[in-house]
C-alpha cells in the first residue's frame, strides 16, 4: 500500500464522523434547541460530537474488526449524541 493509498484509506474513515458531527450539531443548534444552546459556540459543539462519533468508531473497530458492520455505526452515532444530550441535560 503506499503512502497516498493509505492516507486516503484514514481520510476516508475520518470523513464519516466528522461530517456526521456537524450535520447534527447544524441541526440541534440550528434548528431544534437554538435557546438550550446558545452558550455554547458552533465549533465546540461540533469538536465534541466529532470527537465522541470517532471514539464509537474507533471502539468499534477495535472490538468487530470490521468498519461496516452496523453497530459500529451505532456506536459512532451513539458517540455523537452523547456531549449534546449532556449539554441539553445539564441546562
Amino acid at each position: 500500500m503506499s503512502f497516498f493509498n493509505a492516507l486516503w484509506h484514514v481520510a476516508n474513515f475520518l470523513a464519516a464522523p466528522l461530517f456526521v458531527a456537524l450535520i447534527l450539531v447544524l441541526v440541534a443548534k440550528g434548528l431544534m434547541w437554538r435557546a438550550l444552546l446558545a452558550r455554547d459556540t458552533w465549533r465546540t459543539l461540533w469538536w465534541q460530537s466529532a470527537l465522541g462519533g470517532l471514539t464509537g468508531l474507533i471502539g468499534g473497530l477495535a472490538i468487530w474488526s470490521v468498519e461496516g458492520k452496523l453497530a459500529v455505526w451505532g456506536a459512532m452515532l451513539a458517540g455523537h449524541a452523547v456531549p449534546l444530550a449532556y449539554r441539553l441535560v445539564t441546562r
